[in-house]
Order: C-alpha cells, then sequence, then structure tokens
C-alpha cells in the first residue's frame, strides 16, 4: 500500500503538470500545497484546518532565504540544497516551531547561524544573547538596536513593467503597471522614516480642511479630488499599515540594508509609451 507522500508524487510531481493543476492537493484527509521554484517543490502538508495563504507566503519566504544562504538572492537549484543540507535543516529549526512560522528575516537569520563554521560571539556574551533575544520577541524584530553607521545613506530603486494587450485594430484591450519599491538603508540607531505617495495631495488636503473650519464653501469638485490609485499593494512588514490607511503616508522604521518595501499595481490613467504599427508588404511569388 502506498503512503500518501507516494501519492502526492505520482498524481503531481510525476505527472509535470504545475500551473495547470491547482497547487492545493487533498489526498487521503491531507492537504498538499506547494510552490514550484525552477525544478525543485517546495511543499507544505497539514491534516488541519490552515490559512493556506499563510502557508504559501511561508514557502515564498523559504525560497527569498534559500536564495540569500546558498547563491546570495539569485535562483538556487538542487545542486545547492544537496551540498548545504545541514544548513538547511538548520534553517527548518528556525525558521518554524512546533508547526508555526518564527523567524523569516534574513539579518535576524544571520545572528543565528554562523556560516563561518566558528563560534558565536552571542555565545559567551550575555548582553548579545539578550539584545537577540529582545529582537526576536520585541515589536520590531527585522531591525536590531544599536547599529551605527559612519555615514547616513539611502537608496531607492523604483522598478515598473508596463503590460498592454492591444487588439488588431489598435483598441487598447488591457493595460497596467506592475511596480516594486526597492530600498538600501544604511542609517543610525532607529529611524523612522515617512515617504508620501504625492506631498501635492496633503497640502491640499490641509488646504481644504483649514477653509471648511473657516466657514467657506468648498467646492464639490475640490472634495472629490483624486489620489494616486493603487489598485492592489502590498508591503513590508515594517510599515505601519494604520498610517497609510489614514493619511496616505508610508511610515517604517527601515530593516538594515537591502529590502523590498512594498509592491503596487496600477490600471488606470496609463500612457503608452511607444506603439507598434504592422507594415507588411507582400511580394509576388516569381521574381
Amino acid at each position: 500500500k502506498k503512503s500518501t507522500v507516494d501519492l502526492f508524487l505520482r498524481d503531481v510531481i510525476a505527472r509535470k503538470e504545475t500551473g495547470s493543476l491547482p497547487p492545493i492537493h487533498l489526498i487521503n484527509g491531507s492537504s498538499f500545497m506547494y510552490i514550484r521554484h525552477s525544478n525543485l517543490y517546495l511543499v507544505a502538508a497539514t491534516r488541519c484546518n490552515v490559512n493556506p495563504l499563510l502557508v504559501f507566503e511561508y514557502l515564498n519566504q523559504t525560497v527569498r532565504i534559500y536564495s540569500a544562504f546558498f547563491t546570495s538572492r539569485k535562483p538556487f537549484e538542487e545542486k545547492h540544497l544537496r551540498k548545504n543540507m545541514t544548513l538547511v535543516y538548520e534553517l527548518m529549526d528556525e525558521c518554524m516551531d512546533n508547526g508555526y512560522p518564527q523567524i523569516t528575516a534574513i539579518d535576524v537569520l544571520n545572528t543565528y547561524i554562523n556560516l563561518a563554521g566558528g563560534t558565536k560571539a552571542l555565545e559567551s556574551d550575555p548582553y548579545e544573547r539578550g539584545q537577540l533575544t529582545s529582537q526576536i520577541t520585541g515589536a520590531i524584530d527585522w531591525r536590531r538596536e544599536g547599529i551605527r553607521h559612519r555615514k547616513n545613506e539611502v537608496y531607492i530603486d523604483v522598478y515598473e513593467n508596463v503590460n498592454l494587450l492591444m487588439s488588431s485594430t489598435g483598441q487598447i484591450l488591457r493595460n497596467e503597471v506592475d511596480g516594486k519599491v526597492i530600498m538600501r538603508t544604511y542609517l543610525t540607531g532607529m529611524p523612522e522614516c515617512k515617504f508620501g505617495l504625492n506631498d501635492k495631495l496633503i497640502m491640499e488636503k490641509e488646504d481644504q480642511e483649514k477653509q471648511s473650519s473657516s466657514g467657506e464653501i468648498t467646492n464639490l469638485q475640490d472634495q472629490n479630488r483624486k489620489n494616486v490609485e493603487l489598485d492592489d499593494c502590498s508591503f513590508h512588514r515594517c510599515v505601519r499599515l494604520g498610517k497609510f490607511d489614514v493619511d496616505r503616508t508610508i511610515t517604517f522604521i527601515p530593516p538594515d540594508g537591502e529590502f523590498e518595501l512594498m509592491r503596487y499595481r496600477i490600471s488606470e490613467n496609463i500612457n503608452l509609451p511607444f506603439k507598434i504599427v504592422p507594415a507588411v508588404q507582400e511580394e509576388g511569388k516569381s521574381r
């Protein structure tokens, strides 16, 4: 009699139909949730009623962690896992505790796991152990206290992909922009950064509130000023979502080093960067 794992291997992996099948497979009362990375399958199995979004987020975070430890954030392959099985067990032990995700911050894992094979300084220093425990169990586990840099620097990179679907007659069927904001921060202490999607929006809102408080009549069009329309956006966990919902400002205490601040999608008010006009010239069969 084949085990449940063997049935999953036969029904999903052996068929090589990833993408055409749902990422959740139910076999003998066990739920298998999986993603594919290169030629590898990352699978989570459970018999309980769990949150599937939490599981898939953990699997994607696992890909990001393995890429950072094995190939410096480049896509890793099966050979990297075979060469670093001891490190894989260490990462799994730190990232999950009794079936619950625990630590997925790469900088915190670097503090725990020593790739050089030497003795950790925190093993003999009680103060370092206390600092690490406070960082993991505190409200800001993505940044430790006491960071110092000779020069405070912040780098911001915005990457955008324009997707366009156009008919043969030139009519735009669908257009959208997928973007992400990558930051590199080298700041001393525990700084609080604040970004606004558009400074003019805040100024107009303050002027509108002043006019309303002074008894002046505001135009209906002024009250319905358009904000920066984001159809879908996701933030790093350091961002205070409550502040963004109130005044549309991105407030956060950044991790030290490089991280992805946010992803977004826009589908309105998109100007096409260029147009493609086909020119076909038919030639006769004879010379």
